[in-house]
């Protein structure tokens, strides 16, 4: 889907250069105070802005209020390590899992990497116990949730056969653009993962909310599109919600597996993250002296958006370190080097949590 300023491939890379250009573009609501008020706790990325957007998400609470049968559905393609783009949307999911104590789907969508990406899907098993290692010491648990690789999850590859029966090739090209049918596919394998919580064999879930960055809009609009020509189906349009990209290091696009060294992963080792962090897009000035007299730019810089997306809870400490570093009282080495060590202490523990789960994830994704 391409506007003015604005990209977005689910395929590839996308750039987005004004949120409220692309609410409005989209017909997307906002994530206001009147969202907020609902819940009880809400985590860092609805607190922060982060999460800026969403469709239904406020039938989705309505659903919850009247206590009825709702899950949470996203999934990852397992092409490479868990990156902190990845992380957003890990965390997502176990927020909602343990605020709502919502069942969640995990697709691990090896039909789309093999696809797109080339990879056997013997080698994206492999990829995907490291993935769902990370899922589990970040929090998730399994015993309320479903994770499933796309190709071993028939009930989902036959809605996508189903699916395409409506749909035609210039209503997938208005979505996604030109692209090769195997991608076409994969879309539509999406939306069966997406509406597969409501079929009898997914448990009858009557509402799906669907966590995810904005590159994945056109396959919410296409689950809803193919929810209104399926009737017999009884489907619900599934409801998402949308939270801003964490960019690559260097300050271009979104965080991406496609480029591995504009990213920190949750494999990383210490001097990885040193050495990576060291590199990041910062809002400075040129000397030490002018960032003292003229104060820094915090929204340009990605050493800030790590504290504001990952890594530290408190709004409070955000906030300090947002006036201190525009103020010029905080200056882009000093910053750095205690984000640095925020990371490591936190990617210590998560590897120390991780390698005690490698056995539980490779029982859930080979069944061994």
């Amino acid at each position: 889907m391409i506007m003015v300023d604005n990209t977005l491939d689910p395929f590839g890379n996308s750039v987005i250069t004004d949120y409220e250009k692309i609410i409005q573009d989209m017909h997307l609501k906002k994530i206001d105070e009147s969202i907020l008020r609902r819940i009880k706790n809400p985590n860092i990325f609805l607190r922060r802005g982060i999460d800026f957007a969403h469709i239904d998400f406020d039938k989705f609470l309505d659903a919850v209020k009247r206590k009825e049968k709702v899950a949470i559905m996203t999934g990852i393609k397992p092409t490479n390590e868990f990156h902190l783009g990845s992380k957003i949307t890990a965390e997502e999911i176990i927020y909602f899992q343990k605020e709502f104590g919502t069942k969640v789907f995990y697709a691990i969508a090896d039909l789309e990497g093999m696809v797109d990406n080339g990879l056997p899907l013997d080698k994206q098993a492999e990829i995907a116990v490291d993935n769902v290692a990370d899922l589990l010491a970040l929090g998730l648990n399994p015993k309320n949730a479903y994770i499933y690789r796309q190709s071993q999850e028939k009930h989902v590859m036959n809605l996508g056969y189903l699916f395409s029966r409506k749909i035609t090739n210039n209503h997938m090209e208005n979505l996604y653009g030109k692209r090769p049918f195997g991608l076409y596919f994969a879309a539509f394998t999406q939306s069966g993962d997406i509406l597969f919580p409501e079929t009898k064999e997914g448990g009858s879930h009557k509402t799906v909310l669907v966590p995810v960055g904005l590159d994945q809009a056109p396959h919410i609009f296409l689950s809803r599109d193919i929810v209104d020509r399926f009737p017999e189906f009884n489907f619900t349009r599934p409801a998402s919600i949308f939270h801003k990209f964490f960019r690559a290091l260097n300050g271009e696009t979104k965080m991406s597996k496609r480029n591995p060294d504009s990213m920190i992963t949750l494999n990383d080792k210490p001097e990885d993250v040193k050495r990576k962090v060291s590199k990041a897009l910062t809002g400075g000035q040129k000397t030490v002296e002018e960032q003292r007299k003229f104060g820094a730019n915090p929204e340009q810089s990605v050493v800030f958006e790590l504290y504001k997306y990952h890594f530290v809870e408190d709004d409070k400490k955000v906030e300090k370190v947002y006036n201190l570093y525009k103020s010029g009282k905080l200056l882009d080495g000093e910053m750095k080097n205690e984000i640095t060590e925020i990371i490591i202490k936190f990617l210590e523990k998560h590897q120390k949590k991780k390698k005690k789960l490698l056995s539980k994830a490779e029982k859930i994704v080979l069944g061994k």
